[in-house]
């Protein structure tokens, strides 16, 4: 086994959670089944993991964290790469096996050091259970997508619109809560940074002065949310002086 790449795997895992773990076991699958089906130019391809997840009724494109599993932990390397293929090739296939099976049984990775310590606080506990249930990766991955696009369509606005008074509204409730309990950490941070790319595209959306009069509602939510995060980060500058 090549040393560290389990406790990479794991470490990933502690991060990205159910979708990361859903990535790489439709990667790891795809590798399990090849034997016996024609010239392959790698372990699995992004084509094969796509067509895993949407079996398993998961419709998400694994693109960046199949990048972050090469570029940032160094589990996977690209083996060939054309106009419309990519495929990857597993450092240490055994050791991505053990640490799934492990994720499987329950181990956290992350929660060994926070065990010994017993937990702090149970609110904060919580809040932070809460700030995961939201998913704020997968909804960051939304907020840029719609910001790339030059305008958006009737689709594109209506689920800015669910964003807005969906997650983004239970995220600003969180910043507050947050600052009730005095907890700064990176939950906190990731909740605002959420709320501030919302608020960067509503304010485009506005400047462009083309905004349908049916997004009007959406996009002042939004400009409101990016106010209170404002609001928040001043209660905090004057509490610290």
């Amino acid at each position: 086994m090549t040393p560290g790449v389990k406790e990479r795997v794991l470490e990933f895992l502690a991060e990205y959670g159910e979708r990361g773990y859903a990535v790489l076991r439709a990667a790891l699958d795809a590798y399990s089944s090849a034997p016996g089906r024609g010239v392959r130019l790698g372990d699995f391809s992004h084509r094969e993991v796509v067509a895993r997840l949407r079996a398993w009724g998961i419709e998400y494109n694994p693109s960046m964290l199949l990048r972050i599993l090469e570029r940032d932990y160094g589990v996977i390397e690209t083996s060939y790469r054309s106009g419309n293929q990519h495929w990857y090739r597993f450092l240490d296939p055994g050791a991505v096996a053990e640490a799934l099976d492990e994720y499987d049984r329950g181990t956290d990775p992350g929660a060994q050091g926070e065990e010994e310590q017993g937990i702090e606080d149970p609110e904060v506990e919580v809040l932070r259970v809460q700030v995961a249930s939201l998913d704020p990766q997968g909804v960051m991955e939304e907020l840029r997508r719609l910001s790339a696009k030059p305008r958006l369509g009737r689709a594109e606005l209506a689920r800015l619109r669910r964003l807005a008074f969906e997650e983004l509204e239970l995220a600003a409730r969180l910043l507050r809560r947050a600052e009730e309990l005095g907890y700064e950490g990176p939950e906190v941070e990731m909740l605002r940074e959420l709320i501030a790319a919302a608020s960067r595209l509503a304010r485009r959306i506005l400047a462009t002065g083309r905004a349908a009069s049916a997004a009007s509602t959406t996009i002042a939510a939004l400009a409101r949310a990016g106010a209170l995060s404002d609001s928040l980060d001043s209660v905090k500058l004057s509490r610290g002086r």
